[in-house]
């Protein structure tokens, strides 16, 4: 009887090895207080100062980033700032999943029917 446990595979990685998911560029916009993680496929945003270090760091050193091998993170060396595209997704899908509902009106339900 082997005595190997099963290998679980964590299911964000596997949708960014599926679809090839990467990170292509990074924008800090301080004034608007906002990181845009632009990808292949689309784009992901998050407020500057959710990152403290980022929040704290000028345009010119926020413009000094580097993308890890196959756009699988960014890093500012510099701030010593590293992020992950496992890490964006999760806390985007965090985001997702503990937003508050809005309730339908009954003058909306109304309308689609």
């Amino acid at each position: 009887m082997s005595t190997r446990k099963p290998i679980i595979q964590d299911p964000v990685n596997a949708l960014i090895r599926e679809h090839g998911v990467r990170i292509t560029a990074v924008h800090a916009i301080k004034d608007a207080n906002l990181l845009l993680v632009m990808l292949n496929s689309g784009r992901l945003e998050f407020p500057l100062d959710s990152f403290q270090r980022l929040a704290k760091a000028t345009a010119a050193q926020l413009s000094r980033y580097e993308l890890l091998p196959d756009g699988a993170g960014v890093e500012w060396p510099e701030l010593d700032e590293h992020l992950s595209l496992r890490g964006f997704l999760l806390s985007t899908m965090s985001r997702m999943l503990t937003r508050p509902t809005r309730t339908v009106s009954r003058r909306s339900k109304r309308a689609v029917a």
